[in-house]
């Protein structure tokens, strides 16, 4: 894999942008057939670390969860490899995830921080774009898509699709890779009003 990485312009992800950004009635996104037959089981070194980024109070990958490898690099005498799974996160959301995890020479995993995850959680979508530079930072912009709000019409519950569905970012992050380690270096979260509320407090994206 060549640096810089744009999530936006890898086609093995376009996909899953198309779908998520045109079909109003996503609810699951799922690795493709193709995918599923090279896919490799994440071993117990794997699984017993906790994946950094916004995890959604969900940090660790759980057993018998499969990956497919989109590509890898090395850098400082360590191999990245840019990963994509499905898992079940909180309320039994199906969630597609893109990481990177780093290995030292011996193949042992140093870290692992979670680029993107992919999911539909009643009227919220949420997905990330990201950047992987040749400075060997990573950016991440958390983006969060409202699709319908309730409200009382003649004292009936009705539902009402917002007209403007464009992506609205929320969470912007910026990582810097150094000896096998994602660090932090930048957080910033966008202010969106009561929108922004709603998005992290329900039980997939709650903060704490």
């Amino acid at each position: 894999m060549v640096l810089p990485v744009d999530s936006t312009q890898f086609a093995q992800l376009a996909c899953y942008y198309k779908d998520i950004n045109s079909d109003g009635n996503v609810m699951e996104l799922k690795l493709p057939d193709e995918y599923k037959e090279k896919t490799n089981l994440f071993n117990q070194q794997e699984i017993k670390v906790p994946v950094k980024g916004e995890n959604f109070l969900s940090p660790y990958i759980g057993d018998g969860v499969r990956y497919y490898e989109l590509g890898c690099f090395e850098h400082d005498d360590n191999t990245y490899k840019l990963i994509i799974y499905n898992k079940i996160g909180e309320s039994d959301t199906l969630l597609l995830n893109v990481q990177i995890n780093s290995y030292d020479a011996k193949g042992n995993l140093v870290d692992a921080l979670l680029l993107s995850s992919f999911f539909a959680y009643e009227d919220i979508v949420r997905f990330s774009d990201f950047v992987i530079r040749q400075d060997y930072t990573i950016s991440i912009d958390s983006y969060v898509i409202y699709r319908w709000y309730e409200d009382s019409k003649d004292g009936h519950l009705v539902t009402i699709k917002f007209k403007d569905q464009a992506p609205q970012i929320y969470i912007k992050e910026q990582y810097q890779m150094e000896n096998g380690r994602f660090k932090l270096i930048s957080r910033n979260e966008v202010s969106q009003g009561e929108k922004k509320k709603r998005v992290l407090n329900i039980p997939c994206l709650r903060h704490e």
